[in-house]
């Protein structure tokens, strides 16, 4: 008997010590191809309200088939709300600005305000035809039908008028309704690319850039800003009725409520969770001209929640992003929490909701009132969240007094991680500066795993310290005890942590085959410069005298390993170049001079043109000039025109390859 103990121990002793946590499972994104697509052979259709194929966009629209480029000409503005069609056939419909010349390269992001050099055209957004929702019940720019794919959208600014006070979203890919209710009926392929997507404060109600409600999309490279509403949820991101997978890629994402939202009302489509996932290289904003106590605030008590939330989603990945300012906003909004992770079966109605396979790795997430929340579930009958991993992030201001809900005695002030009940969760190598506890658990975690972390250990404006759960005087032995039950000395699974602040004491019970530390203060740490950490991040890395150098349990630095964290920002999606026709190419190539022009001019081809026409029109569309059968490299034409701005329009063999302004002296 006592040897069938002694193995039971022994077993017991390895089981625990050798016992691996399970890591999440990373999204399949392979579906998705987010890479410019060779266009030889596509039928190129112009749009625009002079001299094109069509002036109405939603008839070129209805007119192209697959494996079409609609050129919407650069700075005209067309308005209503447009419908993407089911089409049969292979390829892409492209609608684009005809003058992508001027805007970043595929695999850069939009700066809508950014200068172009181009006297025409002077900034990116100038550059970018206008599409406008004017429908004043909110009925937004784009819209698809059932089961229609393979939309692609470059260089598009999508708004919605000054007089539209309340939007509902700008882009409806895929439908959240019971029109949608099963995968056949999903909308699938829709890449938003290098788009201008912004709402304006004039509006009550500004809901959302883009949902996803679809399969096989991005939004990549885009600017997506000014979505906002008092008493509503906002998002610039989000999606209910969609099943991934999904990329959301070097965007800028700014709103109000969420910047990203998966989850908040039961999906149509039976059992759906939205799954796979890919969130990365993205800039998550709240301007503080919202914040009501900010010397910037502009006016307008928009209600405030989180820069990201889960409330369904499972295998997601959030890598190499930089997320800034969340506040509370309470009683309207939310307590100031940067991220999210919490189930939501919507009272019953979507009992299959589950945030699980959740990564969060590589990003800075700074200036909140509070870290992360994981739920685990919110209700008995509800799926418990599991497998989530929070490694190698840098939480910096982490700050309940700037930020938080002003109750220090509460669980959301300066608190790292707040925690329910969820399955296999693992916290290593993040580096931590907040003010108020660790964590504030309020249920049991059996398996959790913190190693090789930099955390602020001191004692918080409500006297919480450390790893901390209710009903208990300070953080430590007694409620890793009771909250923490799968940690035990044995197994480190509480090790390699360095506690700044933290009274050695309170954790002795994990501190014999474990190894925690517990330096008085952040200069014992030995920072590279730790000043100067928040104008710079890398001055947050370790020196090379400190004694937590290389002493990670991978023999890393503990804390940020900050070349992991600066090649998650400089991830790059390779692309070949593909050759596309478009009208900025020929207009390259061509050149009408001089300009302005008194009575004669030239037109200058580096290419060779066969039988080409051209047509000068007033602003009223009426032809005042036209020569055919231009065949050299340099014409030259007599004109006589009164003074004024008129538009020229090179084409040949029914393609129109060049246009532009002429200014008659």
């Amino acid at each position: 008997m006592k040897y069938i103990f002694f193995l039971i121990s022994i077993f017991g002793y390895f089981g625990n010590t050798l016992q691996a946590q399970i890591s999440p499972t990373l999204p399949d994104i392979s579906s998705i191809e987010t890479c410019f697509p060779d266009t030889t052979g596509y039928k190129i259709i112009t749009v625009g309200p002079v001299g094109r194929d069509y002036s109405d966009l939603q008839e070129a629209i209805n007119n192209a088939g697959l494996g079409s480029m609609l050129l919407l000409d650069a700075g005209a503005t067309f308005s209503g709300s447009f419908t993407l069609p089911n089409k049969p056939g292979s390829g892409w419909i492209i609608i684009s600005s005809s003058h992508m010349s001027l805007l970043p390269k595929q695999g850069n992001r939009i700066e809508p305000n950014s200068s172009t050099g181009n006297t025409l055209y002077p900034t990116q957004k100038d550059a970018m035809p206008k599409i406008i929702t004017t429908n004043l019940s909110g009925l937004p720019c784009f819209k698809t039908q059932n089961s229609a794919h393979h939309y692609r959208f470059v260089g598009l600014e999508i708004t919605a008028d000054i007089n539209v006070l309340n939007s509902y979203g700008l882009m409806f890919l895929g439908d959240a309704s019971a029109n949608q209710n099963s995968l056949d009926k999903v909308p699938t392929d829709f890449i938003v690319d290098r788009c201008y997507i912004h709402g304006h404060s004039n509006a009550t109600v500004m809901k959302s850039g883009v949902i996803l409600n679809c399969a096989n999309s991005a939004v990549i490279e885009s600017h997506i800003s000014d979505f906002h509403s008092i008493g509503y949820d906002t998002y610039a991101i989000g999606g209910t009725n969609g099943p991934g997978p999904f990329i959301i890629r070097n965007n800028y994402l700014e709103a109000a409520g969420e910047n990203i939202l998966f989850g908040g009302a039961a999906p149509a489509i039976p059992n759906l969770v939205p799954s796979d996932i890919e969130v990365r290289n993205n800039y998550f904003f709240k301007p503080f001209s919202w914040k009501v106590d900010h010397p910037d605030y502009a006016g307008k008590h928009w209600t405030i929640k989180n820069l990201f939330e889960l409330k369904t989603g499972k295998r997601v990945l959030i890598d190499g992003n930089i997320m800034e300012n969340s506040w509370a906003d309470l009683p309207i909004g939310q307590s100031g929490y940067a991220i999210l992770l919490t189930v939501r079966s919507e009272n019953g109605a979507s009992p299959q909701a589950d945030v699980s396979d959740i990564t969060i790795s590589n990003n800075i997430i700074r200036r909140a009132g509070a870290g992360i929340s994981i739920s685990g579930h919110d209700s008995p009958s509800a799926q418990k969240s599991k497998r989530i991993k929070i490694a190698n992030n840098l939480f910096d201001e982490i700050n309940g007094q700037l930020y938080g809900d002003g109750n220090v005695a509460g669980p959301n002030d300066g608190i790292f991680i707040k925690i329910g009940d969820p399955e296999e969760i693992i916290i290593s190598h993040n580096t931590v500066f907040q003010t108020g506890a660790i964590t504030w658990a309020y249920d049991t975690i059996s398996q959790i795993k913190i190693t090789d972390n930099i955390f602020n250990c001191s004692l918080s404006a409500g006297g919480y310290q450390g790893i901390y759960g209710p009903g208990f005087a300070k953080g430590g032995n007694g409620p890793m005890g009771k909250f923490f039950k799968g940690i035990t000395d044995d197994n480190k699974k509480f090790h390699k942590n360095v506690l700044i602040g933290g009274p050695a004491s309170n954790y002795s019970n994990y501190n014999t085959l474990s190894n925690n530390y517990f330096p008085a203060s952040t200069t014992e740490v030995n920072f590279n410069n730790f000043a100067n950490g928040k104008n710079d991040f890398h001055d947050y890395a370790l020196s090379i005298i400190s004694a937590y150098k290389n002493s990670a349990t991978d023999n890393t630095d503990i804390g940020v390993n900050f070349n992991l964290l600066q090649e998650a920002f400089n991830h790059k999606v390779s692309c070949k170049t593909t050759q596309n026709v478009t009208i900025d190419q020929f207009s390259k190539n061509i050149s009408i001079q001089p300009n302005p022009v008194n009575h004669q001019f030239s037109l200058t081809s580096s290419v060779e043109l066969k039988n080409a026409t051209l047509v000068l029109v007033n602003e009223l569309g009426q032809e005042l000039f036209k020569k055919s059968h231009i065949s050299e490299k340099v014409s030259k034409f007599d004109l006589e025109l009164n003074p004024g701005v008129y538009f020229y329009i090179l084409s040949q063999a029914g393609l129109n390859i060049a246009n532009g302004t002429l200014i008659v002296e």
